[in-house]
């Protein structure tokens, strides 16, 4: 039996759905772990920034919904290419996939050309209207400039994974992703700082400050993005694309835009409302900003396990809908439940003990440690939550009903989340708890719309499907 061969039985015969679910999954969870040690180690070696060790971790800590908002028409590309192409897979279409997965990679080449314009010359724009200054404003500017190069390779990334995920192959993504994320780990501190000590050995580094961060994830996209356009195109096994063979099908583009446009325009205006919540929070001043980025990294920590089975969820579904196994489809949203919300639970209550320790490790500022313990209580209670809501983004993309992904981020972001923010901001005294707050109340409220709308949720193919 092939290895394509095993995916197919796994995800579409294998009795044992949870067993499915984790063997595709750990991949990912290794991915994201990785990504997110990344993103603390960048902080952790900013913080030595003399005279800036607070405003040098706010200036990248700002730029991440920035950054969110432009990736974010490649995540709604990927999420629609992983429902159309794993739909085409799971009937056993493998032409019809490959014609799919050749589009993708040509309109996700082009949106990351034309982003990557836009955020070179809209950075200083942006970071100075989200009401950053001095050394902040600046290097935040720089970072946001020097990674939109990034974003061409980003969306090929993107490209990439869906068409693997679609096909059932979460590992080949993986180890591309965590080759990238070593090695920027490896360049991170030598381009950040002039003298570096690690494990009592001293190095001399570059020096480059804010910037050096930006230049070090740069750096490894683009040693490891040939290796993916590579597999891509020539790879032995599995979904590839070919221009020559399929060329650029307008039809099929407007397939893909049609699916991806309400989660794009739905991961947009999340990360639009996070930079809006971002701007607020930085009205309560650098230690509350330091509180909050911290806070969240940690916690994506124990959250991307739940990331990784609502993704895997996606491709799993989409493939069962296309052998026209919508019971099979169904069972696994509810299994992907139980076992979303069980880890999650088991791993709150572990880092719940853990918040003070793990807080020092990126704060020397006591105030800005006991604010982000403080926060991290209001995050760990809602992670269960946030099990739900992944569970259902991962089925609502499954199904291709992307409109439902749209209205369950837009509404508890913008219906939910900022109402209260400024709610408790201008008419209570509860200070930064209320930023915690509304965070938690709109994670509680948002389970019962996700349930409410998958009730009306249909299983039914998006694609045109043939007998085989």
């Amino acid at each position: 039996m092939t290895k394509e061969d095993s995916r197919r039985y796994l995800i579409l015969k294998d009795k044992n759905i949870y067993k499915g679910l984790l063997i595709l999954a750990l991949p990912l969870m290794l991915n994201n772990l990785i990504r997110t040690i990344h993103d603390l180690v960048d902080m952790y070696f900013v913080k030595d920034i003399v005279g800036f060790e607070t405003e040098a971790v706010n200036s990248i800590a700002v730029t991440f919904p920035v950054l969110f908002t432009f990736i974010s028409l490649g995540m709604g590309l990927g999420i629609a290419g992983t429902s159309l192409i794993s739909q085409f897979v799971g009937s056993n279409q493998r032409e019809d996939a490959r014609r799919y997965a050749t589009n993708l990679f040509v309109i996700a080449l082009l949106i990351g050309i034309v982003l990557n314009i836009v955020a070179y010359f809209g950075s200083p724009i942006i970071m100075d209207l989200m009401g950053n200054e001095g050394f902040t404003l600046e290097k935040s500017s720089n970072y946001l400039k020097i990674r939109s190069f990034e974003l061409i390779l980003l969306f090929i990334f993107f490209a990439f994974t869906a068409i693997k995920q679609a096909d059932g192959d979460t590992a080949t993504p993986v180890i591309y992703g965590v080759s990238m994320i070593i090695l920027n780990i490896i360049l991170t501190p030598f381009l950040i700082l002039n003298d570096i000590n690690i494990l009592g050995l001293s190095f001399s580094g570059l020096g480059f400050g804010v910037e050096g961060a930006a230049y070090a994830t740069l750096i490894a996209q683009l040693i490891v993005a040939p290796f993916v356009i590579y597999q891509l195109f020539f790879s032995k096994t599995g979904l590839t694309v070919s221009l020559k063979t399929y060329g650029f099908s307008g039809k099929i583009s407007k397939h893909l835009l049609k699916i991806a446009l309400p989660a794009s325009l739905g991961q947009a205006l999340t990360a639009i409302g996070f930079i809006i919540m971002t701007t607020l929070i930085i009205s309560y001043g650098d230690e509350t900003l330091a509180a909050f980025s911290i806070g969240n990294r940690i916690s994506s920590l124990i959250l991307h396990p739940v990331m990784a089975i609502g993704g895997v969820v996606a491709a799993y579904i989409g493939q069962n809908i296309g052998n026209l196994n919508v019971e099979r489809a169904k069972e696994t949203f509810k299994k992907a439940m139980i076992l979303s919300v069980g880890i999650m639970t088991v791993l709150s209550l572990i880092v719940l003990f853990m918040r003070e320790p793990l807080a020092t490790v990126f704060l020397e500022d006591q105030a800005a440690i006991d604010l982000t313990v403080k926060y991290m209580f209001y995050l760990i209670v809602g992670l269960p939550l946030m099990a739900v809501f992944q569970t259902f983004i991962g089925t609502y993309n499954g199904t291709g009903h992307t409109k439902y992904t749209f209205i369950i981020g837009v509404t508890r972001l913008w219906i939910l989340r900022i109402p209260l923010i400024l709610l408790f901001k201008y008419f209570t005294d509860m200070g930064s708890s209320g930023i915690w707050t509304a965070m938690l109340l709109s994670n509680f409220i948002i389970a019962f719309v996700g349930y409410a709308m998958y009730k009306t949720l249909d299983f039914e193919p998006r694609v045109e499907l043939r007998d085989n």
